[in-house]
């Protein structure tokens, strides 16, 4: 009975350390996931099932000039870029690993035939052998009385949640770029709208002039201070037309369009209600718990310790247990009937010299190294976290104080003294300084707008999430 009970207990033992090791990985934390201005609604389906379904080309996807908001080139970057892809196999990679760290080791099946005779057959009268016929099966059983096996399977697991936060963090910043390229387009936009304007102003200035030249009010001299100024605004606009299809190709790239297809952006640089900084400690606490890549870095120590737990099991012995049948052929060799036998043995490494003693020392040195890296993105991410809020609170602060006001002053004077110079009483040079303060301001104030969207979404990034909205 109680050979019984210690056979059963011995089997439910072994089937439990033999059976599969199921791992879920745990839901990712995107960057933006869970926003709600603007709002990312998932990753794509297709991303996160691991179907390596491509793209389609962009040539299928976009026949037709498109107009993209924020969201649909968050969305569409993401599915274009063969670097998320990439990330994504990274986490297959890792569960293949789980999954052969966690096969148990095949038996192995030896046979064989001696003490066949060689130069003269065997009889009675002339014995020898007898022939012996052997067939033994052995299982290794150290990954189970040792727990190497087990210590596979949580290095392994810890792989997975290294790649998971490394996925994560890939996703971060091609969010980041693609919020930044597209606020880099509206920025363009609208100050090739501004050169645009100026010139229109200036063309209907010089064609004012250009009567009261007719009419002997003015002299020649003014007619060409203004085409002056005309030219220096046509060279302004062929600027900005270039930023402009500079920042659309930038798009265009993170966007995966390979084509020549017209795209344009739904957006702008409006600031209803500006969100109010944080203070620098908080943004920092806030980063150490969300930034991926932080993430990934502890995650990456705990695979070193588990690492070193994995090397020291290594190190115990080899165990292989063996049962063996034999069939001994004895009537011919030497007059006895022929006889079945079986044996069982097992085999032990000795670990006298190796004890695995280099893969130990280099997991330690990789558990070392890894707090080190730790302690060294800590001092990058207070740097960067320290940055990100300064700026941000320098354009919250421009926005909030020093911009309100500045742009209508500067159109009040503008449009003044251009009535004044209608009546007389001021000079072209008069008129062409107040433009000129016009067109600065308004390009400060396109400027700081800009900078305020920039520097808001540069701190989320910073952060790992979306804080300040």
């Amino acid at each position: 009975m109680i050979n019984l009970h210690f056979k059963t207990a011995f089997s439910l033992l072994l089937l439990t350390g033999c059976a599969a090791q199921d791992y879920k990985l745990a839901p990712l934390s995107l960057y933006r996931q869970e926003s709600k201005l603007p709002v990312i609604e998932s990753l794509p389906p297709d991303l996160l099932s691991g179907e390596k379904n491509s793209p389609l080309p962009a040539s299928e996807t976009l026949a037709e000039p498109k107009e993209f908001t924020l969201n649909q080139i968050i969305q569409t970057a993401l599915k274009a870029d063969p670097r998320i892809r990439a990330a994504l196999e990274n986490i297959t990679q890792a569960e293949a690993d789980l999954l052969t760290a966690g096969l148990i080791p095949n038996p192995q099946a030896n046979t064989d035939v001696q003490l066949l005779p060689l130069n003269r057959p065997f009889t009675v009268n002339r014995q020898g052998g007898p022939p012996q016929f052997d067939f033994d099966v052995t299982m290794p059983i150290d990954w189970f009385l040792f727990g190497k096996r087990a210590a596979a399977i949580t290095s392994r697991q810890y792989g997975i949640d290294v790649a998971s936060a490394d996925f994560s963090n890939t996703v971060r910043l091609r969010i980041a770029g693609a919020i930044s390229t597209f606020y880099d387009v509206l920025e363009a936009q609208a100050m090739l709208m501004l050169a645009q304007e100026n010139q229109n102003n200036l063309n209907k200035m010089e064609q004012s002039i250009l009567k009261r030249v007719a009419l002997g009010g003015v002299g020649t001299i003014e007619t060409d201070r203004i085409r002056l100024s005309i030219f220096s605004s046509r060279r302004e606009v062929h600027t900005q037309e270039l930023n402009l299809s500079a920042a659309l190709n930038r798009l265009r790239s993170l966007l995966g369009i390979a084509d020549n297809v017209p795209i344009e952006v739904q957006g702008t640089l409006d600031v209803n209600n500006p969100a109010k900084p944080i203070a620098i400690e908080t943004a920092f606490n806030l980063a150490e718990e969300n930034r991926p890549d932080l993430i990934s870095l502890h995650r990456q120590l705990d695979k070193a310790n588990a690492d070193i737990k994995l090397e020291e099991r290594k190190a115990y012995p080899q165990v292989t247990p063996g049962v063996l049948y034999a069939r001994q052929f004895q009537q011919q060799a030497i007059g006895f009937p022929d006889a079945n036998s079986w044996g069982v043995g097992v085999n032990i490494s000795v670990p006298i010299f190796d004890r695995n003693q280099g893969n130990i020392a280099k997991a330690k040195s990789v558990h070392v190294q890894s707090q080190l890296n730790i302690q060294a993105q800590l001092v990058d991410l207070r740097a960067e976290i320290d940055q990100a809020v300064k700026a941000f609170t320098s354009s919250y602060q421009f926005l909030t104080i020093d911009d309100p006001g500045q742009l209508d002053a500067a159109k009040n004077v503008r449009d003044k003294i251009n009535q004044a110079y209608e009546l007389g009483g001021k000079t072209l040079l008069e008129v062409l300084d107040a433009q000129r303060a016009y067109l600065e301001t308004y390009r400060v104030h396109i400027s700081g707008r800009s900078s305020y969207w920039h520097s808001l979404h540069q701190l989320n990034a910073a952060i790992g999430k979306e804080v300040v909205r």
